[in-house]
């Protein structure tokens, strides 16, 4: 008794089928439309399609005239979408989307290999995860990483990446996120500069001193971590000022100056002596990072891989510090 409806259900969809079939010219046409709609710009859609400018132009109108309607306005400033364009694109991005988790849900049900990208900022891949890089290949070598990089603060969208590093990232139906570690923040210089010029908690001002600086609006400022814990200000210090922190870090390793040390970067430095700290004073703000990972996008068996091997990796090296 089921069979009959079955059947008349897949009719209907060949039909459906054959019909979206004569109503675009091909399915080129729909990704090509897809892609200059992102853009706003037929230049930038013929360098991702790698195709020729000329190229897109003439498959936009072909739809166009296949449709028998503007999908594009074409001004002195650029283009746009029409209203008939805004209609097709939302419905080409959500059929997009659809087909785009359907196939990653197929690739999380095989193997462990691919490629997992991760949005990490910049100085903890240098200083955390490059130290562990040959122990993450011998362990898993049939994943390979694509770092997206974020200067300054992990902060931003978690769209286009299996698992991304955020500080304070809210709860929500969106995203998943695991705990990675609490914020703790302390000063550490070499050994050599401890040696020659003392610790913050001796000293009753900052003069012959050198404080490492990050140049433009930092959330935890010297001054802040200073008052916090009532140490003399920095007026009367020498300082060095850097635009990247990996570079604020490097200078304190080389015995240049005190440097603000977030604990999950400079965790290995401290640990292998790189560092040490200028102060028995650790600033905890209550705040954490978060392992981030977005629904839109089914979590891979590779990028699974990846995330319990950073979360343990991280709670190894919390009991060895906590150890020593």
């Amino acid at each position: 008794m089921a069979r009959p409806p079955r059947r008349r259900n897949n009719l209907e969809q060949i039909r459906r089928m054959s019909s979206l079939r004569r109503l675009v010219p091909s399915a080129n046409a729909l990704f090509v439309f897809e892609t200059a709609a992102r853009y706003l710009n037929f230049t930038r859609a013929a360098e991702e399609l790698n195709v020729t400018q000329s190229a897109v132009s003439r498959m936009i109108s072909r739809l166009e005239a296949h449709l028998e309607a503007k999908l594009f306005l074409r001004n002195a400033g650029g283009i746009e979408l029409t209203e008939d364009g805004r209609v097709l694109y939302h419905a080409v991005t959500g059929s997009f989307q659809s087909i785009e988790m359907a196939i990653e849900g197929i690739r999380a049900r095989h193997g462990d290999s691919g490629v997992v990208s991760l949005s990490l900022s910049s100085a903890f891949v240098m200083h955390w995860f490059m130290r562990r890089f040959d122990r993450f290949q011998a362990r898993f070598p049939s994943i390979d990483l694509r770092f997206q990089l974020v200067r300054g603060e992990p902060v931003g969208p978690v769209e286009d990446v299996d698992l991304a590093i955020r500080y304070n990232w809210p709860e929500g139906i969106d995203h998943l996120r695991w705990p990675l570690m609490e914020e703790r923040v302390l000063p550490v210089c070499s050994a050599s500069y401890l040696a020659a010029n003392g610790s913050l908690d001796a000293c009753r001002d900052l003069t012959g001193h050198t404080l490492v600086h990050l140049s433009g609006s930092t959330r935890i400022p010297w001054q802040r971590y200073l008052a916090e814990f009532n140490f003399p200000s920095p007026a009367g210090s020498r300082s060095l000022t850097f635009s990247d922190y990996s570079l604020v870090i490097q200078a304190a390793i080389s015995g240049r100056g005190i440097a603000l040390g977030w604990w999950h970067v400079i965790a290995p430095e401290l640990q292998q002596q790189d560092v040490v700290p200028a102060s028995s004073k650790i600033l905890r703000t209550g705040n954490h990072y978060y392992l981030v990972a977005s629904n839109r996008r089914p979590l891979r068996q590779a990028a699974i891989l990846v995330r319990d091997w950073i979360l343990n990796e991280m709670q190894e090296l919390r009991a060895q510090i906590a150890a020593d």
